[in-house]
């Protein structure tokens, strides 16, 4: 029986802030406001707004859950800032995230990240997971998360992980955040 590899905290918080670039990259790109519709039901928003809550899903995940409470996951597969640096991440309110609501971890893998029966056999009845209010509550939630993750970057940049500032996925995130400060929704959850 082969031992199951673990990375290095260094090579999981280089993967977070890489996820934490891809959603500011998403979130520029959705903010920008252009919606694009050809042929079919499929809207360019649709795509992004699939494409923000697996990587929103990711990091929250990784920044709010235990290891044990991980869906879809078996336990200690997947890090977590609480139980693999021992950092507990403060939790903002977001809006229209909730147990009754429509976007939770396991509506993301069971509609967009995994083919279930379900999303094969009934691909337009669904409810996607989603944030109600459209683009302003993805823009702004993922800016409550980045801003939280960013915070759990920079206190270990401070400490042991002094060579993340060097790593240029942090460097082109912050950039990213300074131009995304330019949409209201962002500039006025970002804290």
């Amino acid at each position: 029986m082969t031992a199951i590899k673990k990375a290095s905290n260094s090579e999981i918080l280089k993967q977070v802030i890489y996820e934490m670039l891809n959603l500011a990259y998403l979130i520029e790109m959705l903010g920008k406001n252009r919606c694009y519709k050809g042929q079919s039901r499929v809207e360019s928003n649709e795509v992004i707004h699939t494409s923000v809550a697996v990587k929103f899903r990711l990091l929250y995940d990784f920044l709010y859950n235990k290891k044990n409470k991980t869906d879809g996951v078996q336990p200690g597969e997947a890090y977590s800032a609480h139980d693999d640096f021992k950092t507990t991440v403060g939790k903002p309110t977001f809006v229209g995230l909730d147990p009754a609501g429509m976007f939770t971890s396991e509506s993301v893998n069971k509609y967009l990240v995994y083919f279930t029966e379900e999303r094969i056999m009934k691909p337009k009845e669904l409810p996607q997971p989603k944030f109600k209010g459209g683009n302003e509550n993805y823009i702004m939630n993922s800016s409550l998360l980045l801003a939280s993750a960013e915070k759990f970057i920079d206190s270990l940049a401070k400490g042991n992980y002094t060579d993340l500032n060097q790593e240029d996925c942090l460097k082109d995130f912050k950039m990213a955040i300074g131009r995304l400060m330019d949409v209201p929704q962002f500039k006025l959850s970002y804290i």
